[in-house]
């Protein structure tokens, strides 16, 4: 698995939006575990950390938020996640997160591939260590 920022499809009419994904289409054959929903604070970073098992894809359902990404090699790459650009980000494991909310209100869906297991994270301190 790569990471990857995706686009998906959104559905809009007088009575509202529908924003559907189809796991195997969508969703590279993700088998999904777990998922939550994550809300946040403009004030703090959320996150913070990376995955020793788990590959997550997150998603925008409301607000926006900015997300900075560093891979084994320290290398950083941002992106800015929220409805309007219609784009999902497939994060492997091995890939430190931070995730800063830019909007009041904003909250992002994260679906995994892997049970939580708090074992299998790395800290920032060890991440930028390796």
């Amino acid at each position: 698995m790569k990471l990857q920022i995706k686009k998906f499809n959104k559905f809009k009419d007088v009575t509202g939006s529908l924003v559907p994904f189809y796991k195997k289409k969508s969703l590279n054959n993700f088998n999904i575990k777990r998922f939550f929903f994550i809300y946040g604070n403009k004030k703090f970073m959320r996150a913070d950390h990376a995955h020793r098992k788990c590959n997550q894809i997150l998603i925008p359902v409301n607000g926006s938020a900015k997300v900075n990404i560093y891979n084994l090699k320290k290398k950083k790459k941002t992106f800015i996640l929220n409805g309007k650009n219609r784009h999902y980000l497939i994060i492997p494991k091995f890939n430190f997160i931070q995730i800063k909310f830019i909007e009041k209100n904003s909250i992002l869906l994260t679906l995994c591939d892997y049970e939580y297991d708090k074992k299998e994270y790395i800290q920032k301190s060890e991440f930028f260590n390796l």
